[in-house]
């Protein structure tokens, strides 16, 4: 039986989604499943969102658009409630489920690369992988500073995850004193995807400090190199693109993700330097 998937967002046209699924989909002989890229500008999803149940099975949402569908979704599921925002949808008929692999897609790559124990972990940003970042590990014990450039939006997201969570002023000043005496450091803004900006210019990180820049392309930002070269324990977002994907997967088909070749597809295309 044919299925449609897709990924919504702006931009998608750079997004390595449809190269993970593709593969999942021939991993497990899912013959007729497919999987597409889907722009939708900001604040189009509601207006789109009839027409995107009609004809898909699932979709991921990205950026713009994550808080949008938490609202959307007729259900959610405790940890997409929990972060208030939805990366991963299944249509069935009018009823739209909403979920959020995000935060658990994070704590294993992290996992992988050797997690710190809970201390404090500063998020820059404040959209909706920052939400799924941050409730994911305050429930694992963590204490987070919420970094984001609107600060009357920090405050509210922090609001809504819990008393363990707190507002950060998104200025140098701030950060550096806040980056430096970090257990863990994750950006979860676009700023790093031209290879040569950073979100913390002219700062020294501690060697005791984690590091992950959600960012997968490139795969070692301006960020990265700072942190590797300042001793610290470091990794870019690709851990957690394959993970997230993983868990969507696994929600869609009811079958185990067949992670080794996702991983081997992505890392395939990174290479090449195509899409």
């Amino acid at each position: 039986m044919s299925r449609e998937f897709a990924i919504v967002g702006d931009p998608v046209e750079h997004s390595l989604s449809p190269t993970l699924y593709r593969a999942a989909f021939a991993a497990r002989g899912l013959e007729g499943w497919s999987y597409r890229q889907v722009q939708v500008p900001p604040g189009q999803l509601e207006a789109r969102w009839e027409a995107l149940s009609r004809r898909f099975a699932g979709v991921n949402v990205t950026a713009p658009h994550k808080v949008a569908a938490r609202r959307l979704a007729t259900e959610v599921t405790p940890r997409a409630a929990r972060c208030g925002s939805v990366n991963t949808v299944t249509f069935r008929g009018a009823e739209a489920l909403g979920d959020s692999t995000d935060g658990a897609g994070f704590m294993a790559a992290l996992n992988e690369v050797g997690a710190p124990p809970p201390g404090r972990a500063v998020i820059l940003g404040s959209g909706g992988a920052a939400r799924a970042v941050s409730a994911e590990l305050l429930s694992a014990g963590w204490t987070v500073l919420l970094a984001g450039r609107d600060r009357n939006k920090a405050e509210m997201v922090c609001a809504e995850l819990g008393p363990r969570a707190s507002p950060l002023t998104f200025n140098h000043r701030e950060l550096a004193r806040a980056a430096r005496g970090a257990d863990l450091l994750v950006n979860a803004t676009p700023v790093g995807t031209d290879g040569v900006s950073t979100p913390l210019p002219q700062v020294r990180l501690s060697p005791q400090t984690a590091v992950v820049d959600l960012l997968y392309r490139p795969a070692e930002t301006a960020l990265l190199r700072s942190a590797r070269s300042s001793g610290c324990r470091s990794a870019s977002g690709l851990g957690m693109l394959v993970e997230q994907a993983a868990l969507s997967f696994e929600l869609w088909s009811g079958l185990p993700a067949p992670r080794e070749q996702m991983l081997a597809a992505v890392l395939t295309v990174a290479r090449s330097g195509s899409s």
